[in-house]
């Protein structure tokens, strides 16, 4: 459904759309609060700019929870506004931070609630509003966004399988992975539930976690592990394939060991596989194996196969004899 601008008449496709286009007017009255928090840098100094926005971004999220949809749109619109005001405000990282973090979980689990009432297009329709395309303009929301996208990607594969799981959502995690600024760790932990799109018709997770590993090792890792909660024989079989491609040739320091090869690390993936305690920790804030009821158990076939090529690669050298997966952790 088209959405119109009350004051120019311009139609936009997503109310997100609407709010971040440059109107000469005042805008309509659904972000009228915003307007009058003040936006002129004229009249106030970054602190007080960015405790305007915040105290609107809790005005649209009371909102949202009072059952007025739109004003989640609007809340992450703003989020990102008080993050930006936060930045300019800040160099150090301090500001930015006492911002972020208490608004993290709530802002994701808004999206999450609406995406799960009123189904994909709802998170489909914030992610064109804050694509992180370009390093230079990364969206400083886009771990929460992320966030709800990763719990989307895993509920969706475990109760309606691989091919329901939109592309977009798959694309989305893939270039936040290839875009996020080094410093964004956060964004860039909230990606690994990109494993779960693992055999989809439609995009290939094998081929994109390849042709990044050597340059995002520590996010692919990772991401393997997830893999293989969503299809354990699909994920031992890209295991193999990174593990034996030697054109992946980067190394981690280790302060009193050899330094460890980029394929040694990828190993680490299995750590948790043959324990009933351990879990991926991504997505932040949702404990998707208690949500779900999901029960796993590691194939005696894939667990030889991981075995085989440990000794294949020569990285039991240093392990006894009775090695356990909890000892390729790093």
């Amino acid at each position: 459904m088209a959405h119109e601008c009350d004051d120019c008449g311009e139609s936009f496709e997503t109310l997100t759309h609407l709010r971040l286009h440059d109107c000469g007017d005042v805008q309509s009255d659904t972000f009228s609060a915003s307007t009058d928090s003040g936006r002129s840098k004229s009249d106030s100094s970054p602190s007080q700019k960015r405790n305007k926005e915040v105290a609107e971004l809790d005005n649209l999220l009371d909102r949202f929870s009072d059952g007025d949809v739109d004003a989640l749109h609007y809340a992450v619109v703003e989020f990102e506004a008080a993050l930006s005001t936060a930045v300019e405000e800040d160099s150090s990282g301090d500001t930015f931070r006492d911002v972020f973090w208490p608004y993290y979980e709530r802002v994701s689990n808004e999206l999450d609630d609406a995406t799960r009432v009123h189904g994909w297009p709802f998170l489909a329709d914030v992610i064109d509003a804050h694509e992180p395309t370009e390093k230079a303009e990364f969206p400083l929301v886009t771990p929460t966004i992320a966030n709800a996208v990763g719990r989307y990607l895993i509920r969706t594969r475990i109760t309606d399988g691989v091919e329901a799981i939109p592309v977009k959502a798959l694309e989305y995690l893939n270039t936040v992975a290839v875009n996020a600024p080094e410093s964004d760790d956060v964004a860039r932990e909230e990606v690994h539930a990109y494993g779960w799109g693992i055999g989809h018709p439609n995009h290939s997770v094998v081929d994109q976690l390849h042709a990044r590993t050597t340059e995002d090792i520590f996010s692919v890792s990772p991401t393997v592990e997830h893999a293989f909660y969503a299809d354990q024989y699909a994920a031992v079989d890209l295991l193999e394939q990174l593990v034996r491609d030697e054109s992946i040739n980067g190394t981690l320091p280790r302060v009193t060991r050899d330094d460890m090869p980029y394929r040694r690390y990828l190993l680490d993936c299995v750590y948790g596989l043959k324990t009933d305690s351990h879990w991926p920790g991504m997505p932040r804030y949702y404990d998707w194996y208690d949500e779900l009821d999901y029960a796993f158990e590691l194939d005696e076939t894939v667990e030889q196969r991981i075995r085989d090529l440990v000794e294949e690669m020569g990285f039991d050298a240093d392990l006894s004899n009775d090695w356990t997966f909890r000892d390729l952790g790093i």
